[in-house]
């Protein structure tokens, strides 16, 4: 199992990411009540379509489809639309205490008056977590950095908090391939699902 580098000019037309629960739902067969367990086990889903193209690019991507060798291989992907967060955090914020598995937040060393909004993406210690409500952060710097989706493994105290593209990895999904017509390449689509290890 390799991780693949994205190819030269891989720029989508079109974005999609969807979270994936891990849940199961059982309902009552007398009075119609359900209960609903969370499993935990969230992972991020992301479909793309990357534009026409002439024969010559489209080799590139042809090549990349072929590298990623079905689910064998990775590439780690991030959100194409917000890049960086719409929040003002910046520089190199870190987690401040170890946080179990499950937990829902983040307790963030940034700096005094740094904010992040719902939807931001931030990575910590190989995960890809959306914020999931504006916060600000205090006059010590201090940070609580509610999330959409939940810790898949415990965070240490001191993990840095990546805000600039921020990636997880992801294998490839969908049966994809490059369409050859006379002049040009139309648009690929491609389905990637998180790699949780």
């Amino acid at each position: 199992m390799s991780l693949i580098s994205l190819p030269f000019g891989f720029c989508p037309s079109a974005f999609t990411l969807r979270m994936q629960t891990n849940q199961r739902a059982f309902g009552s067969p007398f009075g119609g009540s359900e209960q609903v367990i969370d499993l935990l086990n969230d992972r991020w889903l992301i479909s793309l379509t990357l534009p026409n193209r002439l024969h010559a690019d489209a080799a590139r991507v042809e090549a990349f489809i072929a590298s990623l060798r079905g689910m064998t291989n990775t590439v780690n992907l991030y959100h194409w639309v917000r890049k960086i967060p719409r929040g003002t955090l910046r520089g190199t914020p870190t987690v401040i205490a170890t946080t179990p598995a499950g937990n829902p937040f983040l307790h963030v060393q940034a700096v005094a008056g740094q904010t992040v909004l719902a939807g931001d993406m931030l990575g910590v210690g190989g995960l890809l977590l959306q914020v999931k409500d504006d916060a600000t952060a205090d006059g010590s710097g201090f940070l609580v950095v509610n999330i959409a989706n939940r810790l898949r493994r415990q965070i240490a105290a001191g993990t840095a908090v990546i805000w600039d593209r921020p990636t997880a990895p992801f294998r490839l999904s969908s049966p994809s391939a490059v369409q050859y017509i006379p002049g040009y390449a139309p648009e690929v689509s491609m389905d990637f699902v998180e790699d949780i290890g």
